[in-house]
């Protein structure tokens, strides 16, 4: 039996195991408007009512979701929140965008701590609190415990820059998995009250002055020279200064042809669109020989363009599941755009080496 063929036998099984989840959903009362079944509680943030919340409905666990929610309920004035549900076993995720008091566009966001929740009837949830993603991201500092210093460019105080502090260096020090981030005030200082344990720091300055996202030529970035940094528990620990330096044009494209980006003859071709069909522009498409597709992707293409037009350039032919978001690196954070290509149930597509497949459009939604 040839790939093609398991694959498709393999599509066809599920199919039917779907079709078998449909019935049995059907067959235990769902769709029914009696009301005796599902979850109930109250959105925070901070100990204040959160009017306006969404709370999402996950059936299974982990950050790194790109489907949409199985259901989807928002909190009234009072933060509180009631969805009907089949029972069954379930993974609550509170989320909400909105401006903070200086100003800025944030986004907040949590797990339900007492993740998966155990339908059989009417739950109630306890209350739990939404935090800014990238902040507060649970590193709760030890008493008189913190990281300082001073970030320059061209030996001058760098006003502005955002300092991230992860625990592990795995991701790269990039996107949004860091513990903690702040912002260098007006002499280029900063500090970070931390538990004690073993950092990795890195510090950016993006022209849009933005905490997320790949820097871009003219940028400034810079991973601190003394890392991995030791803090030991009561001790002010100060790193003297983190030089930053602009992001060079060529070398990042070297750098990006001899990585994930590096051109093929073997690729898929497609375009990115929104919801209502529109393309959609800076958004990356990435392979997984996994079909889970978790962890990092074993193919990334570069943004889509004003089109919405995308390359994804791949090492050989094989079965590859494909997806998009508009960031890569770390958890889903509200507001991205993400999707999955559909042109099968698995989002898998088949291409031979030296083809150049196109997968027509790819739809992406943006979270929250």
């Amino acid at each position: 039996m040839d790939e093609v063929d398991l694959v498709d036998k393999v599509d066809a099984l599920d199919v039917w195991r779907r079709w078998l989840v449909i019935v049995a959903l059907v067959l235990s009362g769902w769709g029914c408007t009696s009301g005796d079944s599902g979850v109930e509680g109250t959105l925070l943030v901070g100990d204040r009512p959160l009017a306006e919340a969404q709370l999402e409905v996950y059936l299974k666990s982990g950050q790194d979701r790109s489907v949409a929610p199985f259901a989807v309920a928002t909190t009234d004035e009072r933060g509180r929140y009631r969805l009907d549900l089949p029972p069954g076993r379930y993974y609550l995720i509170g989320k909400k965008r909105e401006e903070s008091p200086d100003g800025r566009d944030r986004m907040l966001m949590a797990e339900c701590p007492v993740n998966p929740v155990e339908v059989r009837g009417r739950e109630r949830v306890a209350p739990f609190s939404l935090r800014e993603m990238g902040r507060g991201a649970g590193l709760v500092a030890d008493p008189d415990t913190a990281l300082s210093g001073r970030v320059l460019h061209e030996g001058l105080p760098l006003k502005g820059a955002w300092i991230y502090v992860y625990v592990e260096e795995a991701s790269g020090l990039m996107g949004p998995s860091y513990g903690e981030a702040v912002q260098s005030d007006e002499g280029g200082m900063f500090r970070i009250p931390l538990p004690a344990g073993r950092y990795y720091l890195a510090a950016r300055q993006r022209g849009d002055g933005s905490r997320l996202g790949e820097p871009a030529p003219g940028d400034l970035n810079g991973v601190y020279p003394g890392n991995p940094v030791e803090l030991t528990r009561g001790e002010e620990l100060d790193l003297g200064d983190f030089r930053l330096t602009a992001v060079d044009a060529h070398t990042r494209e070297e750098r990006r042809a001899a990585g994930k980006f590096a051109a093929t003859a073997t690729a898929f071709t497609g375009r990115v669109v929104d919801e209502r069909g529109g393309p959609t522009a800076g958004v990356y498409v990435f392979a997984y020989l996994d079909r889970r597709m978790v962890g990092k992707p074993t193919y990334i293409s570069e943004p889509s363009g004003a089109d919405g037009r995308f390359t994804l350039y791949l090492g050989e032919g094989g079965t590859y599941y494909v997806g998009a978001r508009s960031r890569f690196g770390g958890p889903l954070e509200p507001g991205e755009r993400v999707g999955t290509w559909d042109g099968r149930p698995d989002h898998g597509a088949v291409v031979a080496t030296g083809e150049n497949l196109d997968l027509g459009e790819l739809k992406v939604r943006e979270i929250w």
